[in-house]
Parts: structure tokens; sequence; C-alpha cells
């Protein structure tokens, strides 16, 4: 069986990253047995963070790589190579563009670091978990700088974001699946990118420009039922 290593759940949600969302819903919805290892310590991954896993001997970190592992010992695809491109293209918008978005509503905004300082804290020692977070804030906000979204106004950081849900939901239209009718690596990915702002509770401009579309709220509601039931009250409307 493999063992799914993840940062604890929180908010209604299997996880309180998206990148661990996104390997255990892909484990559920291709019925792979696993366990679940809560972790709240990154530095117990290979690379520094989660998620990581262990299949047998092998341990693979980094929720891409994983996917990839899991893809190539269990599963099998008849994406046309079209398809696949694409996959990849969005996937790519997600974790390297819509990422930075999603950690500026949490990190940065002062709505969403008051929320993250109030409802993190809880998961860390009393005495750790405050300057714990504080430093972290710190480091993300660095690394958002660097990576160069941190340098645009709170205005501009969330016009991506609304021009990432727009071009997703168009992609998305009135398909099963981001590619059709048959579930991918990017749903994994774009289903825990969405359900996490739809239901973490910071009300900021990404998760109204979510709300506004009609058909990823009932994506997410739809796969939030069939794949994580037990976590499907509370879904935010």
């Amino acid at each position: 069986m493999i063992k799914l290593h993840q940062y604890p759940a929180i908010w209604g949600l299997p996880s309180l990253s998206p990148f661990c969302i996104k390997v255990e819903m892909f484990l559920r919805k291709k019925n792979i047995p696993y366990r679940v290892i809560v972790e709240k310590n990154p530095a117990r991954g290979p690379k520094g963070k989660m998620p990581f896993i262990r299949d047998g001997d092998k341990v693979v970190p980094d929720s891409s790589f994983i996917l990839q592992h899991l893809s190539n010992a269990y599963t099998t695809s008849t994406l046309s190579a079209l398809n696949h491109a694409q996959g990849v293209a969005f996937q790519k918008m997600i974790e390297e563009h819509l990422y930075f978005i999603l950690l500026y509503s949490r990190w940065i905004d002062p709505r969403g670091w008051e929320v993250i300082k109030k409802d993190f804290s809880s998961l860390f020692p009393p005495v750790v978990g405050t300057p714990f977070l504080h430093f972290l804030r710190r480091r993300l906000r660095s690394q958002a700088y660097l990576q160069g979204l941190g340098r645009h106004s709170q205005e501009e950081v969330y016009l991506l974001g609304k021009q990432v849900m727009t071009a997703l939901s168009d992609f998305l239209g009135d398909k099963a699946y981001f590619l059709g009718e048959e579930f991918t690596t990017l749903d994994a990915t774009a289903y825990a990118f969405l359900i996490t702002i739809l239901k973490q509770p910071i009300p900021s401009p990404l998760q109204k420009d979510l709300l506004s579309h009609a058909n990823l709220v009932a994506y997410c509601r739809r796969e939030e039922a069939l794949c994580f039931p037990e976590f499907a009250k509370g879904v935010t409307s």
C-alpha cells in the first residue's frame, strides 16, 4: 500500500496544500490503495516540502513526479499528443502562475494573513507556531518578489487571477473533464487548486472570480462529492 505523506487537513479540505490534495485525488480517482501519514514539518520531505510517497522501497517527492510515477505504474491513458500538450500547458499555468496568486491571497494580502495567522497557528506547538508563521510569511513574500508577481500591486495580482479563472472556465466549458471525458492529471491539479480557493475562508477577489464561473463551481462540487464525500459539506456557495 502506498504511503502518502502530506500536510494536515483544514477548512474542510483534505490538506492545507493543493499539491497534497492533487496527489490524494489522483489516488482516489484511480482506485490506488493508500494511507495518509500526516506531516507538519516540511523538512521531513526528501526535498524539504510535501507531499511525498513511499511505494514499497521507492520514495518519490514532488507532486508532479508522484503523479508521473503513479501514472506509469498503475494506469493507462488514451490521450492524444495534442491533449497531452494542452494538459501540460494548463498544469504549468496553474502550478507556476496561479500558485503564486493563491500564495499572495493567503500570505501577503492582509485579509488572508489574518486568517492564516489564526488558523495555521493551531497546527504547531503554541511556542513555535506564531514565530514560525511570521518567518514563513517573510520567506514567501521574498519568493513572490523574486518570482515577479510580488512586485505587482494588489489590483494587478488579482487581475491576473481573474484571467486564469476565465481561461480555466472557457477551456472546461461543458465537458466532464478538462480534456474531455477522461479524468487526467490536469484534473487532479485543477481540482486541487480550485477547491482550495473555493473553501478557504479568505474572502479575496480570487475567490469571488472563481464563484462567478458556474461551471468551475459545479465541477468542484461534483468531484468533491465523488472523491471526498467526507469533506463535501461546507463548500462555499
